[in-house]
């Protein structure tokens, strides 16, 4: 598997760091809470895949529910980030951690083997991420949920307008298939919405929920937030993300899925 850039992975402390602003901070904890509502209500009984799981949010926040987690990153760094995050959090005895390209994922696990598949800002760093998400749809139960989370295209329309005044990259970002990131500085590949519906049904999966993640928090001061203040930011992207007008021109896309024909899916053990 072919990726676009491979500076994320080889600096886990300058991404850990990034994860710890409000911007990363909102991130994480926005497409946590849309994903939320729709894990099992059982979720002792579950187990679970964080798939590009980077610094180790998403399993934290799985483990500590009660699910079984497998953590899967291509980078040794990112997985040592996420080991530190479990051993702080005392969960390492519920995350299990895989270095491997996910392109390995029907190698590595059988079909039906995840109650819950989390892809989150995955997709955007592979030259195709078509086979991953049908890769995906084969490891998930018939009955189970997958959440998506990429950068949106619009999003990076309005960034380029708005904070660099760049007019004639805004112009450009409106079909572009990669921007540059600017964390790394390098290619990332965007998408609307209608490339995520697509992606998923040609894998056989529906979306359950859409929502757009930071919509207009990357345009305003968020130095110095005050935890109260921090609070009432996130509950209004919140709000704001679950609204298709306001989702429409988010940074990100956050797809929560389901397979199209649950009967018909083979289920692991």
């Amino acid at each position: 598997m072919r990726t676009l850039d491979t500076s994320r992975f080889q600096d886990a402390d300058k991404y850990a760091a990034y994860l710890e602003t409000p911007p990363g901070r909102l991130r994480s904890e926005l497409s946590w809470e849309n994903l939320r509502r729709f894990l099992p209500l059982t979720p002792s009984k579950g187990r679970a895949l964080d798939l590009g799981g980077g610094t180790g949010f998403a399993s934290v926040q799985l483990a500590r529910m009660g699910f079984q987690v497998v953590m899967l990153d291509s980078s040794e760094e990112m997985i040592g980030t996420a080991r530190q995050q479990a051993e702080a959090s005392s969960t390492t005895t519920r995350i299990s951690f895989h270095r491997a390209e996910a392109d390995r994922l029907p190698e590595l696990f059988e079909a039906g083997s995840f109650d819950v598949v989390i892809c989150h800002n995955l997709l955007e760093y592979l030259e195709d991420p078509i086979p991953i998400v049908h890769h995906v749809a084969h490891v998930l139960r018939g009955d189970g949920v997958l959440s998506l989370l990429v950068r949106n295209r619009a999003g990076e329309v309005l960034k380029a307008a708005i904070k660099s005044g760049d007019w004639k990259l805004a112009a450009a970002n409106l079909s572009a298939e990669t921007v540059t990131d600017s964390l790394f500085g390098q290619p990332v590949r965007v998408f609307s919405l209608n490339d995520v519906r697509a992606m998923l049904a040609g894998a056989g999966l529906t979306a359950a929920a859409e929502h757009g993640v930071r919509v207009f928090s990357d345009y305003v001061d968020l130095s110095g937030l005050a935890s109260e203040t921090y609070r009432q930011l996130f509950e209004l992207e919140l709000t704001l993300g679950a609204q298709p007008e306001f989702a429409a021109i988010a940074r990100y896309i956050q797809v929560v899925a389901r397979p199209d024909k649950p009967s018909r899916r083979e289920t692991g053990p």
